[in-house]
């Protein structure tokens, strides 16, 4: 679970990356940076992933607490 937050709080420096970024035109066959609109997508969908993810975890955290482990 600390993974999952420390992770989710890292996305507040990147979204104001990103909002910096401005799409400059590459001349053909030069390096190419990901446009910013796609950048916030892809942000985006990697939060959801980490919420869905924390979501499961909270889900399975008491049952594996709860259970009675032999060794």
């Amino acid at each position: 679970m600390n993974s999952i937050d420390f992770v989710t709080d890292q996305f507040g420096p990147l979204q104001k990356l990103i909002a910096k970024m401005r799409e400059n035109p590459a001349p053909p066959g030069s390096w190419r940076v990901t446009p910013p609109d796609q950048l916030t997508k892809m942000l985006s969908r990697s939060l959801a992933h980490l919420t869905a993810l924390k979501d499961a975890a909270i889900q399975y955290e008491t049952q594996l607490k709860t259970r009675e482990w032999k060794i």
